[in-house]
């Protein structure tokens, strides 16, 4: 029980103490949870969907258990993975560093879009961020502070984006630190860009604006 705590802690530390994405581009839509999210089990697995643009339709699973971390594109959404050696089909999460664009014409080298394998079985068909065994730990994001690049459908068209996280050396344990997309169709995104900082601006100081009415709000009423 401590040492599970200690781990919570070290990364909410990390999380807290993380040089959040500095690049802008203004038509972003950024969002970064109140907490990080932290993909660790000790035992049989758990699931996390993630929904990147709010419209309530589950873009990414991630799947995590004691010895295996992954991700598992849903509906039309693909992600960027470092090709396996043929005949294999598949890949491994390829970690991007800031300022990559991620976009249509990323696939190149041993970079490939990859999205939802036909035929394979839901359980397998998730996409390694790092898989432990007893003579150690394999996957491409594995020690990685880095992005994920998203590709995923939207009525408007196709659109990119990317998720900042982390992933640990020695232990099946990721973190989601924050994700974002581009919000203009068809259009690539830098990998860490965030809104303008005078956007930004905009919805912190709203942000503080409404927190402050509510309090005074409640206040009045006793």
């Amino acid at each position: 029980m401590h040492r599970r705590w200690f781990i919570t802690l070290v990364f909410a530390t990390a999380w807290l103490g993380l040089a959040h994405p500095g690049k802008a581009q203004g038509t972003i839509a950024y969002y970064q949870p109140p907490s990080p999210i932290i993909l660790r089990d000790e035992f049989f697995g758990q699931f996390y969907p993630l929904d990147l643009d709010g419209d309530g339709q589950v873009d990414l699973t991630f799947a995590y258990d004691f010895h295996f971390v992954g991700v598992r594109c849903e509906q039309a959404t693909r992600i960027l993975t470092n090709m396996d050696p043929p005949p294999n089909i598949g890949g491994s999460v390829a970690p991007l560093a800031s300022g990559f664009s991620i976009g249509q014409d990323s696939a190149a080298g041993w970079l490939q879009w990859l999205g939802t394998i036909p035929g394979a079985p839901y359980e397998t068909d998730f996409n390694t961020l790092i898989q432990c065994f007893d003579v150690g730990c394999t996957g491409d994001f594995r020690g990685q502070q880095a992005y994920m690049g998203v590709e995923f459908q939207r009525a408007s068209g196709t659109h990119y984006g990317w998720v900042s996280l982390y992933v640990d050396w020695f232990a099946p344990v990721a973190v989601i630190n924050s994700w974002a997309w581009e919000t203009r169709p068809g259009v690539p995104i830098l990998a860490g860009a965030v809104p303008e900082p005078s956007t930004l601006a905009l919805l912190v100081g709203g942000g503080v604006l409404m927190v402050w009415f509510r309090r005074k709000r409640n206040e009045r009423r006793g």
